[in-house]
């Protein structure tokens, strides 16, 4: 995948004010940043960064241009490298994310430097908390595959804050992928780890994010989201390995195998269209949520 020089730089540009930061909380509390280097979770996910803000940016270079108002809101912001480069090419920007992370007074500093709005989000509450058709694009990357409970409620809120004709750009890891079936090969679980299971219980190794629950396929993709109201435009997978110079026999062969096997890479990311708001009705059982009802 090629990426421009614009949004390189300015990626590069973002990624490097989060020097001598990294996001930290204990006991579900905001600590002080660390010292030291930026997170390794920013340098590893750069070429995700740029795949998202390239891809939305060409999509709605049209309505930029003309001056429109494009609002967007994202679901998952984490160190909100995305939310701030989009906001820098134009974009209305809403960063949501978990308390621990969207409070951070450092994080509400930069946002609000940045002109970004953040809002404070539980998804396993379900309520996005803003009017119908709010947003003309909801982004939603690495974090689908976090959620250890039934997103489908959440899907059909996300349809309702956009509006019709608006965009759903979902980004996650490609379940089907090469890596995931060498691990079922030799015995591996995809997933959580129960060794996963214990740092989340453990006090001194505080887990938010807690590993993959659940990892989706295309056709999970498809199966989630026609139902609600969307249609896929686009759905193409993604490797790291594409965006770094082929180097050596090995990388050649790997960019050979992953053109002739696209959806063995591991990462995969759609663009849908919302057709129609979702006229399905949830029953919201109490072992998943306990005073919902409906939706």
């Amino acid at each position: 995948m090629h990426f421009e020089e614009r949004y390189i730089g300015l990626i590069d540009d973002v990624l490097a004010q989060y020097e001598g930061f990294d996001l930290s909380v204990s006991q579900g509390a905001a600590e002080e940043p660390k010292a030291g280097p930026p997170s390794r979770y920013l340098a590893s996910h750069r070429h995700e960064y740029l795949r998202t803000i390239q891809d939305i940016h060409r999509h709605f270079a049209t309505d930029l241009e003309s001056g429109k108002d494009v609002k967007i809101l994202e679901i998952g912001t984490f160190f909100g490298a995305a939310s701030i480069a989009l906001s820098r090419l134009g974009f209305s920007v809403t960063a949501s994310d978990v308390p621990e992370y969207i409070e951070m007074p450092e994080q509400q500093e930069r946002f609000s430097q940045e002109g970004i709005a953040t809002h404070a989000m539980r998804l396993e509450d379900y309520i996005i908390d803003f009017p119908d058709e709010t947003f003309d694009a909801v982004v939603m990357c690495e974090v689908l595959e976090h959620l250890n409970f039934n997103p489908l409620p959440l899907v059909k809120e996300i349809n309702r804050v956009l509006r019709t004709g608006g965009l759903f750009y979902l980004a996650l890891p490609n379940m089907a992928s090469i890596y995931n079936r060498r691990r079922l090969l030799f015995g591996k679980s995809i997933g959580v780890s129960v060794e996963g299971f214990f740092d989340q219980l453990d006090p001194g190794k505080p887990e938010i994010a807690n590993g993959h629950w659940r990892e989706y396929t295309a056709q999970d993709i498809r199966n989630m989201l026609l139902p609600l109201g969307f249609r896929i435009d686009r759905h193409y997978y993604f490797s790291l390995g594409e965006c770094l110079p082929a180097t050596s026999v090995r990388k050649r062969l790997a960019r050979a195998f992953y053109a002739s096997f696209p959806q063995m890479k591991e990462n995969q990311t759609i663009l849908a269209t919302k057709k129609s708001r979702s006229g399905i009705s949830f029953s919201i059982p109490k072992t998943v949520h306990p005073t919902l009802g409906t939706l």
